[in-house]
């Protein structure tokens, strides 16, 4: 056997591999039916605080959290939405579900079970409820 047949063999090999390669990452995903759907944190959370990095009265919220080991006590997610426009979007909604002007909200707030909390005062008396400390 020759150079010459060895090189088109491997270029045949070649050839196929990357069409091979090229074919699959083309094919759509494909979802097994019978496997749950993963869920957001949302979801499995029903206790969601929105904050901003810099707000002074988000920062009291923070060192009560810390102080209390709030986080230890109550489940809940927290969402920063002054830096993040898909939590502020998100912010915005839950505003609307509360029937409140989304010009008139601001952070901190906590939206838990389908109520709204909004200000420091607000959301620091629900978390001292959710956690049995008041």
């Amino acid at each position: 056997m020759s150079k010459r047949f060895f090189g088109v063999i491997i270029l045949i090999t070649t050839a196929v591999v990357v069409g091979i390669i090229i074919w699959g990452i083309r094919q759509p995903e494909k979802l097994d039916v019978n496997l749950p759907l993963p869920q957001s944190n949302d979801e499995q959370v029903d206790i969601v605080y929105y904050f901003g990095q810099e707000c002074s009265h988000c920062k009291k919220i923070e060192q009560f959290i810390n102080d209390n080991q709030i986080d230890q006590r109550v489940i809940f997610s927290k969402k920063e939405v002054w830096h993040n426009s898909a939590n502020n979007d998100e912010l915005q909604g839950r505003v609307r579900e509360c029937s409140l002007d989304p010009e008139k909200v601001g952070v901190p707030f906590l939206f838990a079970r389908g109520k709204c909390y909004i200000g420091e005062i607000d959301v620091e008396n629900f978390f001292k409820k959710e956690a049995g400390i008041e």
